[in-house]
């Protein structure tokens, strides 16, 4: 089962539908965090610090979670690579919100693993190319 489907399953009472134009800014690396969005359609760019991590364009992609879950401020920029669909899903307490939605729960657990993943690879393949971090034996 997909995210798109388990939508309609979610326990909340405010999820807003919002078409994106090309180039809108939908998160700023900064400001404070209120619910997190989930991808329709179309394809988003994640940036920090001016530099591109990553593009999303799997609907069902769920992102801006970190605030909420990390009591922090949004960690990037999310911005429209082309026009897109997205929903924005005000769950107030994160804890309340996956006891009450686990599928969903278990969809940003999963989304976060596959990151922190990706991260790690990330780091292993720069070290090789940067032998001044390798640790040698």
């Amino acid at each position: 089962m997909t995210i798109s489907t388990l939508e309609n399953r979610i326990k909340v009472m405010d999820e807003e539908y919002i078409e994106v134009a090309h180039g809108r800014t939908i998160l700023e690396q900064g400001e404070e965090g209120s619910g997190f969005y989930i991808l329709q359609s179309g394809s988003l760019e994640v940036i920090k610090d001016d530099i591109l991590l990553s593009v999303l364009m799997y609907p069902g992609t769920i992102f801006g979670e970190m605030s909420d879950i990390l009591g922090k401020s949004r960690t990037c920029t999310v911005r429209a690579k082309k026009a897109s669909k997205i929903t924005h899903i005000q769950a107030g307490d994160m804890t309340e919100f996956i006891q009450n939605n686990p599928r969903i729960g278990m969809k940003i657990i999963k989304t976060l693993a596959s990151r922190l993943d990706r991260t790690t690879q990330k780091l292993t393949d720069t070290t090789r190319e940067s032998p001044l971090w390798t640790v040698r034996k």
